[in-house]
């Protein structure tokens, strides 16, 4: 029976790397596929409905998915001979379809409301929590409830991490997060049990103090590119050390050309936001009249402590006003003298932009702070493993198919637990067949060729699968046996070329299983 549920749950995987259909669509997928070379002779399209998959899917969910799925993972990195010295964490969101009642205390992720990184806060949704190598491929995955914060889930996650390998696999291994796992009692969870790198969020005092100082300071170390896009941006780093509870820290000031262009109009904005508020307050305030001197200048000093600000300044004077005093209703008489009364008035006025301190502001919206509890490590390995971060989001563009997850509806949240689960085990694939195609094209400093002529050194699963999917499988009966043959296809990248650059020969589409499995009920 478990050799049944591998199998459909293997058709998932397959499905999932090659059509990306709807569950409920799965078997009509299956229709037209060499179900003798994918599973063994015997197996029929019939046999992979949706009712079987989701059973299949409920027995993996009573199985403990996360320790199953761990276990294969450390098998396949195993034997990929994957570098797992950096894991690069994160979490995502994906919104689900249905009511969902959860049972509550029944074991399983619950589906609910939550902070939505896809923004579709009228969805419920589940998170998922990956830590990945440099290259994507998953080192720790696991389905959470869609209310799961990123701080807590970082706090879990270590604890994961530091159970997961010995003490001597952990003095090699570096944590990258974003500024969500930086809080103090994160901070003393990892203290000197594993190291880390992180972006260090500005609720911190200290993110702006340094961010000043390395602009006082002006000794900035040029980095350059760490990237080899086209419009990469260039940097410029100083590091400082400082302590956190008496914990030192290595903290990375860096400065981002990308991100001066990208926060010049971010800055500006905000700028011209205030000077059109202090318009109307300086509006408001020189339409009061006070009774006396003191009460103006007191409503000065006032006015200024409340609109401070180092882009505009402000001039005040109190000015005196001698006028007839307003008289009652009725016309006066001819011998009516009005009454004199004295007024003060405050006449303020705005300065013009500070150019320094626009200056400055966009100085430091160019700017963020990495910090590590690894004090030998140069500023620039820092900042080159933090950039590296993008090997996680990237993992999550294909985890969150917007056609075979983004809108799922199953009946059970066990169920999508279960999938969830699933779809890890075939990112792991993916990121196998994306690795290994790099690695032989850059060992063979060479390229591979998309539809169009274009030349591809780093090319991705996705270009891997598609330079594959023209290829199909000829089934001849002759003489009461079968032969399987691939004809083929006129210019187009060889089938040789691409099974080469993954380590593989045609015999994965033309060798059957010699053992028969008939899947039963």
């Amino acid at each position: 029976m478990q050799a049944i549920t591998a199998l459909r749950l293997k058709a998932i995987v397959i499905n999932i790397l090659a059509g990306r259909t709807p569950l409920v669509s799965v078997q009509r997928f299956f229709r037209y596929q060499d179900l003798g070379n994918l599973f063994g002779e015997g197996v029929n399209w019939e046999d992979l409905n949706d009712d079987c998959l989701a059973r299949a899917l409920d027995k993996l969910a009573s199985a403990n998915p996360k320790k199953v799925v761990s276990s294969v993972i450390l098998q396949a990195l195993g034997i990929e001979g994957a570098d797992i010295t950096h894991i690069h964490g994160d979490t995502t969101s994906i919104s689900v379809y249905g009511r969902y009642e959860n049972e509550e205390d029944d074991g399983f992720i619950q589906l609910v409301y939550g902070h939505s990184k896809d923004r579709r806060p009228d969805l419920k949704q589940l998170k998922v929590g990956l830590g990945v190598n440099q290259d994507g491929l998953p080192v720790i995955g696991e389905a959470l409830s869609g209310n799961k914060d990123d701080k807590t889930w970082n706090n879990e996650f270590i604890s994961t991490l530091l159970s997961h390998f010995n003490k001597i696999e952990l003095e090699t291994i570096i944590y990258v997060a974003d500024s969500s796992l930086i809080t103090k009692t994160n901070l003393k969870k990892l203290e000197d049990k594993l190291f880390f790198i992180s972006r260090f969020p500005s609720t911190f005092a200290l993110e702006k103090d340094l961010i000043e100082l390395s602009w006082k300071k002006d000794k900035w170390e040029h980095i350059g590119r760490v990237s080899d896009q086209k419009h990469a941006a260039e940097y410029k780093i100083q590091c400082f050390v400082r302590t956190i509870d008496n914990n030192p820290y290595k903290f990375v000031v860096v400065h981002s050309s990308k991100l001066d262009r990208r926060k010049t109009k971010s800055v500006e904005k905000r700028i011209d936001s205030l000077g059109k508020r202090l318009k109307k307050a300086v509006k408001a305030l020189n339409k009061r009249e006070f009774a006396c001197e003191a009460d103006a200048v007191k409503a000065c000093s006032i006015f200024e402590k409340q609109h401070q600000n180092p882009f505009y300044s402000l001039d005040f004077e109190v000015v005196k006003i001698t006028r007839p005093k307003k008289k009652g209703p009725g016309r006066p008489s001819k011998d009516y003298k009005p009454q004199m009364e004295t007024v003060y008035k405050v006449k303020c006025g705005i300065g013009s932009i500070n150019e320094a301190a626009k200056q400055k502001a966009l100085e430091q919206a160019s700017c963020f702070v990495l910090i590590t509890n690894k004090l030998d490590k140069p500023g620039e390995e820092i900042l080159r493993e933090y950039k590296r971060q993008s090997a996680v989001e990237t993992s999550f563009r294909f985890l969150k198919s917007p056609v075979f997850l983004d809108a799922i509806y199953l009946k059970k949240p066990k169920r999508i637990e279960a999938l969830t689960y699933v779809m890890i085990i075939a990112l792991l694939l993916y990121k196998i067949i994306e690795k290994r195609a790099r690695e032989a094209l850059e060992a063979e400093k060479s390229f591979v060729t998309a539809p169009g002529r274009i030349k591809i050194q780093k090319p991705t699963g996705n270009r891997i699968l598609e330079l594959l999917s023209p290829f199909q499988v000829a089934v001849i009966n002759e003489g009461g046996k079968k032969y399987r043959v691939i004809p083929d296809i006129p210019n187009e990248e060889s089938l040789d070329r691409i099974l080469g650059l993954l380590g593989l020969t045609r015999d994965v589409y033309v060798v059957t299983r010699k053992s028969l499995l008939r899947l039963l009920e």
